[in-house]
């Protein structure tokens, strides 16, 4: 249950000052408002929201929170914004919790917000899709191939997608990155050794020509059906055209070690 005050913002640069407002100050909306939350599910109505969002100020600040931003990518009436909550954990270490956020305006659940439960309640939790695939959204170039490769198991052309020194960054906490080609060999290899490889089914594409950002919904890895959860993962492209850095937010129980 992680809720960033930015998201506010986004909506905001969208042009829906009236939304921006609504999330700011539920007490004082004009338009309907609705959000889903890893943990809380969708929430809806004023008085719903106004006490989750008062729960979550207090959250943010016995943890001592910090948000850091990462990325914001914008295209045709939709943000996506990339943060890492910096936080006290109960041993009184600082981690580092990613967290994104698609902000539709086109949607009946204009806000959407991804992240794992691991790093805060121990354990993953499974969380059903929040909007339908889309036939007709795909990723284009280097992105696109990426993922065609990471439905076939392809550790080969999924690592000729990244650039030399390109890093994949897991959901479960910012520590958890794996950069250059050997360490994305090791980890692909490990990702796949589940009997093949892992489809995306995409619900949303934003791309801004440097990130591509992408809603999906899985429910196989490898030859392991899993239960169908959503997730948002994004790609960074380097000058030269290849994947400088992917990061995926999600809560996916991975059948591999």
């Amino acid at each position: 249950m992680v809720w960033i005050p930015q998201i506010s913002d986004l909506v905001d640069r969208l042009g829906a000052a009236e939304l921006a407002g609504a999330l700011r100050d539920p007490a004082a909306a004009t338009v309907p408002v609705a959000l889903d939350d890893p943990e809380a599910g969708r929430i809806s109505g004023v008085g719903v929201l106004e006490a989750w969002l008062a729960v979550q100020d207090t959250w943010r600040a016995e943890r001592k929170a910090e948000i850091e931003e990462v990325a914001t990518t914008f295209a045709e009436g939709r943000a996506v914004g990339e943060w890492v909550v910096h936080m006290e954990g109960e041993d009184g270490g600082r981690a580092g919790l990613p967290v994104a956020a698609a902000v539709d305006l086109a949607s009946a659940l204009p806000v959407r917000i991804h992240h794992s439960r691991l790093p805060l309640g121990g354990r993953h939790v499974v969380r059903r899709p929040m909007v339908p695939p889309d036939p007709s959204a795909h990723a284009s170039d280097v992105v696109g191939a990426y993922l065609t490769a990471l439905g076939a198991g392809d550790t080969a052309a999924v690592v000729a997608a990244f650039a030399p020194d390109g890093s994949f960054r897991g959901p479960a906490a910012d520590a958890y990155r794996h950069t250059g080609t050997k360490e994305l060999t090791e980890l692909f290899d490990a990702f796949f050794s589940a009997g093949g490889g892992i489809p995306l089914t995409l619900c949303t594409v934003t791309e801004d020509g440097t990130r591509s950002a992408f809603e999906y919904v899985v429910d196989r890895w490898g030859g392991i059906g899993l239960p169908p959860q959503p997730g948002l993962a994004v790609c960074a492209r380097g000058g030269d055209g290849l994947i400088v850095s992917a990061r995926v937010y999600d809560d996916v129980d991975a059948p591999v070690g």
